[in-house]
């Protein structure tokens, strides 16, 4: 028996590859019909067979996307406009209302299809620190309106070149409908500034000249997700002092951006349940009880048993890491002052704590800090709720 049912579907079901994922499940079952974002939700019409639709609904509540949450899904049946259902399934433009149930989605750490794309010379986004896909990239820092669409972002200043247009629109792409999607011919950009916000190279060279002024015992202001970090090599212990008396911040311990897992196995005792939380999506700050402290300057965390390790989460981080073990990453302002997003700003407010810039062109439409999350034995402890997990309830 051929039916016709509306769907509305409630949670973080926008921004995280949802409806890629309900047209290829469609495709699956044979089944037609349309979706689209709402400010509601994501509305969903099915027609077909009332097993396949039946399958449909099921295997949509049983493995959403990774990144989905579904928190209500809403079923009406309706009545089929003629006796033959629909065989296609399309996406149809966004519909804006006053009504917003829509919960926005976290940003989320680089996935591995897009870390082997930036390492591979054969691909166009080889080295490219903006590559993101369906399941990961930016979200909440990005969004200016639901639902969420690209013209709802601050990507929608850089337009799609053809090549970028095409993934976004295959459905076998996992880029389609990607709403950050980018590459170097369309997309945001790096610059390696002076303090005095003079321009001193471009790109990779950026990246290069970056790396090359951590070595060199330099503070190095580099803009991120949510906002602007400041960086130092956690060895060297004439520029974390600087650090610490530019920041005004005389103790308080410093977080780590390390490599990969295996740095931070040196560095701090890592449980299986630990090390599951450093490489989660939301690549929050650990709290982990220190392993050895001689390899790093007394001046990262002094007085304290613990330290706070991350890993690269945007591409431009692992990019970044390349060079090094581990980096000091801390927010980018004076103590107790609220963390600095745009460059403008950077440029008044850090010129007096960071020697240079590594900044972009990608604006921050909502600052975020990095989350923070101590593991005990039994279960996770959230310190500090932000980059990763807000704003998912």
């Amino acid at each position: 028996m051929n039916i016709r049912v509306s769907c509305l579907v409630i949670g973080t079901v926008q921004g995280v590859g949802f409806r890629p994922f309900c047209v290829r499940l469609a495709a699956r079952h044979g089944v037609g019909g349309d979706i689209r974002n709402t400010s509601r939700g994501v509305e969903v019409l099915l027609e077909g067979e009332s097993t396949a639709v039946d399958a449909f609904l099921r295997d949509l509540t049983a493995s959403p996307p990774p990144l989905a949450m579904i928190n209500d899904i809403s079923v009406q049946e309706r009545t089929l406009l003629s006796s033959s259902p629909r065989s296609a399934f399309s996406i149809l433009p966004s519909l804006s209302q006053e009504e917003q149930q829509v919960f926005i989605p976290p940003d989320v750490a680089t996935c591995a299809e897009c870390l082997a794309e930036i390492k591979n010379p054969r691909e166009r986004r080889f080295r490219y620190p903006f590559t993101n896909c369906t399941n990961c990239g930016p979200r909440f820092t990005i969004i200016t309106s639901l639902p969420y669409d690209r013209p709802g972002t601050t990507m929608a200043s850089f337009p799609l070149c053809p090549s970028c247009a095409k993934e976004y629109e295959d459905v076998n792409d996992r880029r389609y409908h990607a709403q950050p999607v980018a590459c170097p011919a369309c997309g945001p950009r790096l610059r390696f500034l002076s303090r005095n916000g003079e321009e001193l190279a471009l790109e990779n060279e950026a990246l290069l000249r970056a790396s090359c002024a951590l070595r060199e015992g330099h503070i190095v202001a580099i803009k991120g997700l949510g906002g602007f970090h400041l960086a130092v090599r956690p060895e060297d212990h004439e520029a974390i002092l600087r650090l610490r008396q530019r920041k005004v911040r005389p103790h308080k311990p410093f977080a780590l951006m390390v490599k990969d897992t295996t740095v931070a196995k040196r560095l701090v005792r890592l449980s299986a349940k630990a090390e599951a939380l450093l490489v989660s999506p939301a690549a929050p700050i650990l709290l982990c009880f220190i392993k050895e402290k001689g390899i790093l300057s007394p001046l990262v965390a002094p007085y304290r048993n613990t330290l706070g390790i991350m890993l690269p989460y945007t591409p431009l981080h692992h990019l970044l890491m390349e060079d090094f073990d581990a980096l000091i990453m801390t927010s980018a302002n004076l103590s107790d002052e609220p963390l600095v997003a745009d460059t403008p700003e950077a440029l008044i407010r850090l010129r007096d704590l960071a020697d240079f810039f590594l900044e972009h062109d990608r604006p921050i439409r909502r600052r975020i800090d990095d989350s923070v999350v101590a593991c005990s034995s039994e279960f996770p402890v959230v310190i500090r709720r932000a980059r990763g997990y807000v704003p998912t309830p």
